[in-house]
């Protein structure tokens, strides 16, 4: 029996992917050993191609990325949903992610955002951080 969960990405962990951080290398070593689903929003992909654009980053490797990522479009409900979250310090962007985190029941959500963690952990879900 798998122990398989689903869990969706944001942004602030596979950035560690394009620019070296220092929880690059246990991310690497978590995403080679999981066999939990991946997902994320089409959100995932426009900012990994905006960080690649900001720091002088050949696209293939934003698209390499991407290709072990279930992404699912967004629609209107979720923006309007994401700006009813109640966390009064949570972000646009990471109010999105965790929107789509809930529609999709997510069982856990890898991140390194503090806000995001913290948003995730008043819900219950689980926040999956390496090396941190």
């Amino acid at each position: 029996m798998s122990n398989s969960k689903v869990v969706y990405v944001d942004t602030s962990a596979l950035g560690a992917l394009l620019i070296e951080k220092a929880e690059t290398s246990d991310l690497l070593k978590w995403l080679d050993a999981t066999e939990n689903s991946l997902i994320s929003s089409d959100l995932l992909e426009t900012e990994l191609r905006r960080v690649a654009v900001r720091e002088d980053i050949d696209q293939t490797s934003v698209t390499k990325i991407l290709d072990g990522i279930t992404l699912v479009s967004l629609d209107r409900a979720v923006y309007r949903n994401a700006g009813f979250l109640p966390m009064k310090y949570l972000r646009a962007l990471d109010a999105l992610h965790l929107e789509v985190a809930i529609r999709l029941n997510a069982e856990a959500i890898l991140t390194y955002d503090h806000r995001l963690a913290g948003a995730c952990k008043e819900l219950g879900l689980e926040v999956v951080s390496p090396g941190n």
